[in-house]
């Protein structure tokens, strides 16, 4: 299958395959709260080096989520690792260095003699490594570590197949987003020829939901509303996952019901975590409004049409009522 890839990335490409070659000992990282896509691109890159007799591990400050449990090698993720044990460092699907964490703990990450590889899609990415495969037109990560190993020749095995596919197929909505090009379906359908199971893939990540996660999905429309500036908003605190049994991870999937809602300019769901963070999802389907910029007002980023950001604290409901008038005519408005 033929596949597009810039001249720029091709020689990123080169320099990331010969710090693979010369490198025995290396550690991939996903970034915190990791997704379908954070797990997929690492894991389909530990296997596929550990073909070509590379000794890796997989880490992450946060536990893989049950969504992604299904892929092979999902148990080995390690939350913690010696700088001086690795002679690469990879870091896969960080759209900003704060969601790496780990420079925080060991900050030869950034000065240290190691290299540093950063493999990303984010258009938020400031290319923070020492290497950097970063391409923002990629639907995912995944994508990329697919054009990687078509570039170094490395085999594609059913299930780095079905890890790559399981990023694709998250970062595009079950190949439904507007980042799906008919290349993205193609790369798809060259993974499900060489053995990925599609089923498992769609079944896991979009059609397994356990009624406390539905009883949150219904919280987070009750209160949904589309606020004067024509912006969607929802919100779902600590005290609603302790009152039906879930938690922060539950509210995956929830931001593309609020994504649905007509003339909507962008929409906005608002999630506490259980460390006393605030994280933003922001989406939109429409073409003049770029979320990374909206984003980075609150120090986060991501893609035009899908971003995010943290803030520490937790949410606070503020109640405002407006009274008009009925009178045709009168543009008498009272607020509370």
């Amino acid at each position: 299958m033929e596949y597009f890839l810039s001249e720029n990335l091709r020689i990123e490409f080169a320099k990331a395959k010969k710090a693979f070659m010369e490198a025995n000992k290396i550690v991939v990282v996903s970034h915190r709260s990791p997704d379908g896509d954070a797990i997929g691109s690492n894991l389909a890159l530990k296997m596929g080096l550990e073909n070509i007799g590379k000794i890796v591990v997989s880490a992450c400050v946060d536990p893989v989520s049950e969504a992604n449990l299904f892929l092979k090698g999902s148990g080995d993720f390690v939350n913690n690792f010696n700088y001086d044990d690795f002679d690469l460092i990879v870091a896969v699907d960080c759209g900003d260095i704060k969601l790496f964490k780990f420079h925080e703990m060991k900050p030869e990450i950034l000065t240290g003699n190691t290299p540093f590889l950063n493999i990303d899609h984010h258009e938020s990415n400031n290319f923070f490594g020492s290497l950097n495969m970063v391409d923002p037109h990629a639907c995912a990560t995944c994508e990329i570590v697919y054009k990687f190993f078509r570039f170094c020749g490395w085999k594609i095995s059913i299930d780095i197949a079905t890890s790559l596919l399981c990023g694709i197929y998250f970062d595009t909505g079950s190949l439904m987003h507007s980042n799906t090009s008919g290349e993205v379906y193609k790369i798809a359908g060259d993974l499900v020829s060489k053995g990925a199971d599609f089923k498992l893939v769609g079944k896991e990540l979009f059609h397994t939901t356990p009624v406390n996660r539905l009883k949150l999905l219904g919280r987070i429309l009750e209160r949904t509303h589309v606020n004067e500036e024509g912006v969607t908003i929802s919100a779902i605190s600590r005290d609603d996952y302790e009152s039906l049994g879930a938690n922060s991870k539950d509210t995956s999937g929830a931001i593309d019901y609020l994504n649905a809602v007509p003339d909507s300019k962008y929409c906005v769901l608002l999630a506490e975590d259980d460390k006393g963070i605030v994280k933003g999802s922001l989406r939109t389907r429409r073409n003049d409004i770029n979320l990374s910029e909206v984003a980075s007002q609150w120090g986060g980023g991501g893609h035009p049409k899908a971003s995010g950001f943290g803030i520490e604290g937790k949410l606070v409901p503020v109640f405002h009522w407006k009274v008009v008038s009925e009178k045709e005519g009168d543009a008498h408005a009272v607020e509370f």
